[in-house]
Protein backbone atom coordinates (compact mmCIF):
# COMPACT_ATOMS: atom_id res chain seq x y z
CA UNK A 1 0.00 0.00 0.00
CA UNK A 2 3.06 2.23 0.08
CA UNK A 3 5.71 2.95 -2.51
CA UNK A 4 8.54 3.71 -0.08
CA UNK A 5 9.68 2.38 3.30
CA UNK A 6 11.70 4.21 5.94
CA UNK A 7 13.22 2.12 8.74
CA UNK A 8 14.24 3.84 11.97
CA UNK A 9 16.31 2.62 14.90
CA UNK A 10 16.88 4.61 18.10
CA UNK A 11 15.26 7.70 16.57
CA UNK A 12 17.46 7.65 13.48
CA UNK A 13 16.74 6.70 9.88
CA UNK A 14 18.81 3.59 9.07
CA UNK A 15 17.33 2.53 5.73
CA UNK A 16 15.08 4.03 3.09
CA UNK A 17 13.97 2.88 -0.32
CA UNK A 18 11.24 1.59 -2.60
CA UNK A 19 9.07 -0.95 -0.79
CA UNK A 20 9.69 -3.79 -3.22
CA UNK A 21 13.47 -3.23 -3.10
CA UNK A 22 13.62 -3.05 0.71
CA UNK A 23 11.58 -6.25 1.07
CA UNK A 24 13.63 -8.11 -1.57
CA UNK A 25 17.11 -6.82 -0.72
CA UNK A 26 17.42 -4.94 2.58
CA UNK A 27 20.85 -3.38 3.14
CA UNK A 28 20.81 -2.69 6.89
CA UNK A 29 21.10 -5.47 9.50
CA UNK A 30 18.18 -4.08 11.53
CA UNK A 31 15.90 -4.12 8.47
CA UNK A 32 17.02 -7.69 7.77
CA UNK A 33 16.17 -8.66 11.34
CA UNK A 34 12.75 -7.02 11.19
CA UNK A 35 11.86 -8.75 7.94
CA UNK A 36 13.05 -12.14 9.23
CA UNK A 37 10.76 -11.78 12.26
CA UNK A 38 7.56 -11.38 10.22
CA UNK A 39 5.33 -14.48 10.08
CA UNK A 40 4.97 -15.88 6.55
CA UNK A 41 1.93 -17.56 5.09
CA UNK A 42 4.04 -19.80 2.84
CA UNK A 43 5.81 -21.48 5.79
CA UNK A 44 4.45 -23.80 8.51
CA UNK A 45 2.51 -22.01 11.26
CA UNK A 46 4.49 -23.75 14.00
CA UNK A 47 7.81 -22.45 12.63
CA UNK A 48 9.72 -20.49 15.26
CA UNK A 49 10.01 -16.81 14.35
CA UNK A 50 13.39 -15.10 14.24
CA UNK A 51 14.12 -12.34 16.72
CA UNK A 52 16.53 -9.42 16.73
CA UNK A 53 18.96 -10.39 19.50
CA UNK A 54 19.58 -8.12 22.46
CA UNK A 55 17.58 -5.27 23.89
CA UNK A 56 16.73 -1.86 22.45
CA UNK A 57 19.13 0.84 23.62
CA UNK A 58 18.50 3.36 26.37
CA UNK A 59 17.75 6.47 24.27
CA UNK A 60 19.18 8.70 27.01
CA UNK A 61 22.53 6.85 26.80
CA UNK A 62 23.08 5.58 23.29
CA UNK A 63 26.23 3.56 22.69
CA UNK A 64 29.13 5.17 20.91
CA UNK A 65 29.11 4.71 17.15
CA UNK A 66 26.17 2.98 15.51
CA UNK A 67 23.31 2.61 17.99
CA UNK A 68 22.54 -0.86 16.61
CA UNK A 69 26.12 -2.18 17.04
CA UNK A 70 25.55 -4.02 20.38
CA UNK A 71 22.80 -6.09 18.74
CA UNK A 72 24.38 -6.49 15.31
CA UNK A 73 26.04 -9.75 14.27
CA UNK A 74 27.80 -7.88 11.43
CA UNK A 75 29.35 -5.15 13.62
CA UNK A 76 33.04 -4.38 13.19
CA UNK A 77 35.28 -2.08 15.24
CA UNK A 78 34.40 0.92 13.07
CA UNK A 79 30.72 0.46 14.03
CA UNK A 80 31.65 0.89 17.70
CA UNK A 81 33.56 4.10 17.03
CA UNK A 82 31.71 6.02 14.27
CA UNK A 83 28.10 6.73 13.37
CA UNK A 84 27.42 5.66 9.79
CA UNK A 85 25.74 8.26 7.60
CA UNK A 86 22.80 7.45 5.35
CA UNK A 87 24.36 6.74 1.94
CA UNK A 88 23.00 5.64 -1.39
CA UNK A 89 23.42 1.87 -1.84
CA UNK A 90 21.17 1.32 -4.85
CA UNK A 91 18.71 3.11 -7.08
CA UNK A 92 16.72 5.26 -4.62
CA UNK A 93 17.88 3.02 -1.73
CA UNK A 94 19.84 4.40 1.23
CA UNK A 95 21.41 2.70 4.23
CA UNK A 96 23.32 3.86 7.30
CA UNK A 97 25.64 0.86 7.62
CA UNK A 98 29.36 0.66 6.91
CA UNK A 99 28.90 -2.91 5.60
CA UNK A 100 25.81 -2.40 3.40
CA UNK A 101 27.70 -3.35 0.26
CA UNK A 102 28.82 -6.68 1.74
CA UNK A 103 25.60 -7.92 3.32
CA UNK A 104 23.30 -10.47 1.78
CA UNK A 105 19.77 -10.69 3.13
CA UNK A 106 19.15 -13.70 5.34
CA UNK A 107 16.11 -15.61 4.13
CA UNK A 108 13.95 -17.38 6.70
CA UNK A 109 12.94 -20.34 4.52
Amino acid sequence: YVDRVNVMYAGRLVESGPTDVIYAAPKHPYTMGLLASVPRLDLPRDRKLSVVDGLPPNLARLPRGCAFNPRCSYAIERCREEKPELEQVGENQYSACFRSGELEPVRAD
